[in-house]
């Protein structure tokens, strides 16, 4: 049984709620729902009578309750009983994309190897295709996505954080002056853009497809800091996660553009295979992570 799964039962209990139980866990009310369906069709029992927008134990659930709380208070105990036996070491294997290996592998991880010096990590970066065939191989141990939201039962998700993606030109660009735009002032502008297929670069090009049009960028570079480089030096236009271009946005050297038809969120997600076995090495960083994430 997914103990995750049983973790997020005992909140939606504890907070009478699946939006208040998502949002202490750093999940959306609809992943909570996914889990607990799981959890009731695993237990062939109904946990929850809904009425009117309101959640009430069933008898079964409460007998559920009980015993959920045992089990995870069972497996605290055994995790602080194998942190505290001996330093927490091992070697770890992340896969993630090149923006969210920008986002979190600086300064995070520096205050992650000072709690944990023992722990190795090696990184791949991949597409989000890559990230869960490395997963499913066991090649790697835990993935970062930056995706649409995904929901996978083979998967579980960790913690997860939404990001709005924006347009962004440097400050000196006459289009930063247009109080609104549409995709079709802009096609035609240089643009500067990460890898075709990537995520964001993706979804993008699949809303465009959708109005039969395209963008030709002049430059495409992976690492997304250069990307805001690029563009904050040059005329030409960019489209990234507000997390990336957020300290160029706040110095002056970019800004948004007010780009009315093109509203597009995407997710970070921490997810690990449902099957694989967590050692005190890689809870610790599920765990540092999570913190990270949910408060990002």
């Amino acid at each position: 049984m997914d103990l995750n799964v049983l973790r997020t039962f005992v909140a939606v209990c504890e907070y009478s709620g699946f939006s208040a139980a998502g949002e202490k866990l750093g999940y959306t009310q609809s992943t909570v729902s996914s889990q607990i369906k799981q959890l009731e069709k695993e237990l062939g029992a109904t946990l929850f009578d809904r009425f009117y927008h309101r959640i009430v134990l069933t008898q079964e659930g409460s007998r559920v309750l009980r015993y959920a709380r045992d089990v995870l208070s069972a497996q605290e105990k055994l995790m602080n009983d194998l942190h505290h036996a001996e330093n927490v070491s091992g070697e770890l294997h992340l896969s993630m994309s090149s923006s969210v290996c920008a986002r979190y592998f600086d300064d995070d991880f520096i205050d992650f190897q000072r709690r944990f010096p023992e722990v190795r990590l090696t990184i791949t970066e991949a597409d989000t295709e890559r990230m869960f065939s490395m997963l499913r191989k066991n090649e790697a141990d835990l993935v970062f996505t930056l995706d649409t939201h995904i929901y996978d039962p083979e998967f579980e998700i960790c913690a997860e954080q939404e990001e709005q993606v924006h347009f962004v030109a440097s400050a000196f660009n006459p289009l930063t002056a247009a109080e609104s735009l549409r995709l079709c002032d802009i096609v035609h502008e240089p643009f500067v853009l990460t890898e075709k297929g990537m995520s964001y670069r993706r979804i993008l090009d699949e809303r465009l497809a959708a109005r039969s049009a395209a963008i030709t960028p002049l430059i495409e570079v992976g690492n997304p800091t250069q990307l805001c480089s690029l563009a904050a030096k040059s005329e030409m236009l960019a489209f990234l996660p507000d997390f990336i271009t957020r300290s160029f946005v706040e110095s002056g050297r970019l800004r948004y553009l007010p780009v009315t038809d093109c509203e597009v969120s995407v997710w970070t997600q921490l997810l690990i295979h449902k099957n694989k076995w967590r050692s005190p090495a890689l809870q610790a960083l599920i765990d540092f992570y999570r913190e990270r994430l949910t408060s990002a």
